[in-house]
């Protein structure tokens, strides 16, 4: 088969772009354009193209993409565009992140193309896709657009040589993984039934309304702690408290892990009930959040599965719902231990990389895109280290700024941790 290495430039701004929206959603968005596209076939020169829908249309379908290994640096982006906007589906796709993320996702090694043609010493990539911000096909002069294009081929022609410095290192067996992972998000096969999504939706907000009602408060009075205890006093109930082992000092126990708060939602007043219900109700968004952004999806398209393929040192997915993810926390039943971030205790203290610190609970936030941007992925207000000091993954992509590192746990942490633990 022959090796066809892609990569599109699509139109970004300050309001849309992948560090404020999903990639589903950016791809399938009605402001959605491609300036260009790059494509090399096997060690020819690579090729530029840039101009109608249906100018690229005819472009893309002169390749033999059925009988052709697709390759891209981030393919999820790439494949995705090409089914969806092109309606081709290559035989094979390879994906030089996914691959580089086996390889070197746990060393400490940036995953960018930049980052690593630098490290095999393939050549240097280009900064032109910087001046192209807010800028549509028709806004570029006729150098600029020369210019992007060249920018675009050359990420290809790196593309195609990081290829083949990671593929002999990658076993037959990963390829097929990569090639599923990949497919998963660019040919989706699940339809979501709008109609029972919508219904549902309404029934939660409709259930959250009920409590709210019956408890005649504000909602928040219900997210409030002292005024929720005076509101179970009001109603003959003394607030059920518990002694943080962070300050040593008694606190109420309103948490969903406390027993004694969800015994309430049995008790005899119905006010008692009431309040309880709603209190969990509401401060419960997650299935009312998850529905919304189903519904949405919905009305695009089918459902995409937007998982990583080696997210972890271990070699198993990721994805961008994280309640799985593992913090390492000490309590005094049990030390040091590992946790769901989902399962963790107000009454855990938890390890932020210098020492154990307590917190104020677990909270929904909502759903948020992981992106990509200079070989670091994460939610776009995750912390790294820049060349313009320490911002947000958001503000390094927007502004073109070099990561220099990313706040993560490592081995050395979990082992500071445990010494802390055996003083204690």
């Amino acid at each position: 088969m022959d090796t066809v290495v892609i990569d599109f430039e699509t139109f970004y701004s300050p309001t849309y772009s992948l560090s404020k929206i999903t990639t589903e959603e950016y791809i399938r968005h009605q402001s959605f354009e491609v300036i260009g596209v790059s494509v090399k076939v096997n060690d020819a020169e690579p090729v530029w193209c840039s101009g109608t829908k249906a100018h690229i249309k005819t472009f893309l379908d002169q390749f033999d993409w059925a009988n052709s290994v697709a390759v891209a640096h981030n393919a999820m982006f790439d494949m995705a565009i090409l089914n969806w906007h092109f309606d081709i589906r290559p035989k094979k796709i390879a994906d030089t992140l996914s691959m580089a993320r086996a390889l070197h996702g746990s060393a400490g090694i940036s995953l960018s193309l930049k980052s690593l043609a630098e490290y095999y010493g393939l050549g240097a990539k280009g900064t032109e896709v910087l001046n192209a911000l807010g800028k549509r096909r028709i806004d570029f002069t006729g150098p600029e657009l020369a210019a992007y294009g060249e920018y675009c081929i050359n990420d290809v022609e790196l593309t195609y040589l990081l290829f083949a410095e990671l593929a002999p290192q990658i076993p037959r067996s990963e390829f097929n993984l990569i090639d599923l992972t990949i497919r998963m998000f660019s040919e989706p096969v699940l339809s979501l039934y709008s109609g029972g999504l919508v219904t549902h939706l309404e029934a939660v907000q409709r259930a959250k309304e009920q409590l709210l009602d019956k408890t005649l408060v504000d909602k928040s009075d219900l997210m409030s702690n002292p005024k929720l205890a005076e509101l179970l006093r009001s109603a003959g109930v003394e607030p059920p408290t518990k002694i943080s082992p962070t300050t040593g000092k008694e606190t109420y126990a309103f948490a969903k892990s406390d027993e004694a708060f969800k015994a309430l939602l049995e008790h005899e007043h119905p006010i008692v009930q009431a309040l309880v219900a709603a209190r969990l109700g509401v401060k419960s968004t997650l299935e009312e959040t998850r529905t919304q952004r189903f519904i949405e999806i919905s009305k695009r398209g089918r459902l995409p599965v937007p998982l990583r393929y080696y997210a972890a040192h271990t070699g198993r997915w990721g994805g961008c719902l994280v309640d799985d993810t593992q913090v390492t926390v000490y309590n005094t039943p049990n030390g040091v231990e590992t946790k769901r971030i989902v399962d963790v205790l107000l009454d855990d203290l938890v390890w932020d990389g210098e020492a154990f610190v307590s917190h104020e609970g677990v909270v929904f936030s909502g759903f948020s895109e992981v992106i990509s941007w200079d070989g670091v992925e994460g939610t776009e207000d995750h912390v790294v280290f820049t060349d313009a000091g320490e911002i947000s993954l958001r503000d390094a992509m927007q502004g073109g700024h070099r990561i220099t590192a990313a706040r993560s746990p490592t081995q050395n942490d979990v082992d500071t941790a445990r010494q802390f633990a055996r003083k204690h």
